[in-house]
């Protein structure tokens, strides 16, 4: 099995931009995170700032940090609309201090599916002396990734999501100034024997997910004419555009898709907030009455469509979630 989990990580390291001695392979990018949270030694006082756009299941592995080590966390607000990386890289710069011990980025944002610049992110908090953590979940598969060149201590990712792996497959990279002391969240036999062997074996576990990434690479790289990412991009591109035509309602990043991957959040009109008494109600009636998937974000108090685009999605499929928007909008 240890050969096997090698030859993974020599393809995983070439997809994603990363030595394969420094790749943990883990079972999804909230695992990575607390890995990493777990192996800080924290002390009282410490700050770890995060934005109010971030994941919040990353949310609650810090607030369980905080409760045990008397660490605080920095919100950091992030107003929609965001038009540019500039202003995304000053209001982090404004949040570090010299309490700040960990500063947690998106690569892309879960509610807002927005690209952040994280490459400037970590290499501030390089010159400040702060730790830095890429959340990149949806990141692997959507946009091009050089884990190396962006620099950040950490970078976790999923491969189950746009990478097509089974479920269980995903992965944390740590520089080579934080793998000596990085460590899984189980400790199990090969702890002490550094972070390869420690990853490797994490107990009792399928190995199966990660033996698929090798064609779960392959296939994302060469199973659609002309490359699944693009087809993608420029579909959820257009799909922004047109949908915030449709609805008469503000884009949240810039129209020309230079902000976004695969996905896109629309505002949507006000009348489907007054109609509906949650956004899960409305949701479940896109679905049930209509036949359409998509996550309904009370973001702020403004609802908005999350929508994403793949291989098998079409410009149909967007006419038909704004037909089914615009409807349920004039009900009354």
């Amino acid at each position: 099995m240890k050969q096997h989990l090698g030859e993974v990580k020599q393809v995983l390291g070439e997809y994603i931009g990363a030595e394969p001695h420094r790749i943990g392979l883990i079972t999804n990018a909230t695992t990575g995170v607390g890995a990493v949270l777990r192996s800080i030694a924290w002390k009282q006082g410490d700050r770890i700032v995060i934005t109010n756009q971030g994941y919040n299941a990353v949310r609650q592995a810090i607030q369980f940090c905080c409760e045990r080590f008397g660490c605080e966390a920095v919100i950091l607000d992030l107003p929609l609309p965001l038009q540019d990386h500039q202003m995304v890289l000053d209001r982090f710069m404004k949040a570090i201090d010299i309490h700040t011990r960990l500063v947690i980025v998106d690569h892309i944002t879960s509610p807002t599916a927005v690209i952040l610049p994280v490459a400037e992110i970590a290499r501030a908090c390089r010159e400040k002396g702060v730790l830095c953590l890429v959340d990149g979940a949806h990141a692997p598969g959507m946009i091009p990734l050089n884990i190396d060149e962006i620099g950040a201590d950490w970078y976790t990712g999923n491969l189950h999501k746009w990478v097509c792996a089974p479920k269980g497959c995903a992965f944390l990279v740590a520089s080579a100034q934080t793998e000596t002391w990085t460590h899984p969240e189980t400790t199990s036999h090969m702890h002490g024997h550094g972070f390869a062997e420690e990853f490797d074996w994490q107990g009792t576990r399928d190995f199966a997910p990660w033996l698929t990434i090798p064609t779960a690479i392959e296939f994302v790289r060469t199973g659609f004419p002309g490359g699944i990412r693009e087809h993608n991009h420029q579909l959820a591109t257009w799909a922004q555009k047109k949908l915030c035509q449709d609805f008469r309602t503000p884009s949240i990043s810039p129209m020309d898709g230079s902000m976004i991957g695969s996905m896109a959040t629309i505002p949507l009109p006000p009348a489907i907030s007054m109609r509906f008494a949650s956004a899960a109600d409305f949701q479940a009636t896109l679905y049930d009455a209509h036949k359409i998937e998509v996550p309904i974000i009370d973001w702020g108090g403004a609802w908005h469509a999350r929508i994403s685009s793949q291989a098998y999605n079409c410009q149909e499929d967007y006419f038909a979630l704004s037909a089914a928007v615009s409807s349920e909008a004039l009900m009354r």
